[in-house]
């Protein structure tokens, strides 16, 4: 069986801020590194044989004390990445909505297939996440995995395991420092822990 520990990065200036930040490298705010050291606090009893982690500062900072503490080498990788926004980057959505109503328009009304000028789509980043976690988990048995990573990035992965599709992508909610764990038997998944903050309070 493997077991995915599934752990979206602490709170950044742009979360608070309600800005978008796919590929923009955003630094944890000061709440972020208080929910770094529960975190890391929560996790540190946990059997883990791997950790994953996109290339970014949020995702990095946010477990690079575990990784120490289980004395695990952080394996990078960018197609674990967050939706890449494209020319919105680092904007909000009341600003686009504001500024670029007729890109607005077709965002709501095209969906999953909706591509950010210069950028991705949903369904481009559901299959780029897809393609990878499969790359990951090939060829392994009894492994517990953590993957560090970004809200929708989490979302695609816990729709991919459970269904193969991107059309459940919305329906998972998964907050800043959030856990989330599913174990996979036989390429059947079960949730274990779905977005769990407790340890935040």
């Amino acid at each position: 069986m493997i077991k995915l520990i599934l752990v979206r990065h602490a709170i950044t200036t742009c979360n608070e801020g309600g800005n978008l930040s796919g590929l923009t490298d955003s630094m944890l705010s000061e709440k972020g590194k208080l929910q770094v050291k529960n975190l890391t606090n929560y996790l540190k009893d946990e059997k883990i044989d791997e950790i994953y982690s996109t290339p970014f500062s949020r995702t990095k900072e946010t477990i690079r004390k575990l990784a120490e503490i289980k004395n695990i080498d952080i394996v990078e990788t960018d197609e674990l990445n967050e939706i890449n926004f494209g020319d919105f980057e680092g904007l909000g959505f009341e600003f686009i909505q504001r500024e670029y109503p007729e890109e607005f328009e077709k965002m709501i009304n095209e969906g999953f297939d909706y591509k950010y000028p210069q950028g991705e789509s949903l369904k481009d980043t559901f299959y780029r996440v897809a393609k990878k976690l499969d790359n990951i988990m090939k060829d392994k048995d009894s492994k517990t995995i953590l993957i560090c990573s970004h809200g929708g990035t989490i979302r695609n992965i816990i729709s991919y395991l459970l269904t193969n599709d991107y059309k459940y992508h919305w329906n998972f909610k998964i907050d800043n420092s959030s856990v989330s764990i599913i174990e996979i038997d036989n390429k059947f998944a079960v949730i274990n822990k779905l977005n769990d903050t407790s340890f935040l309070i």
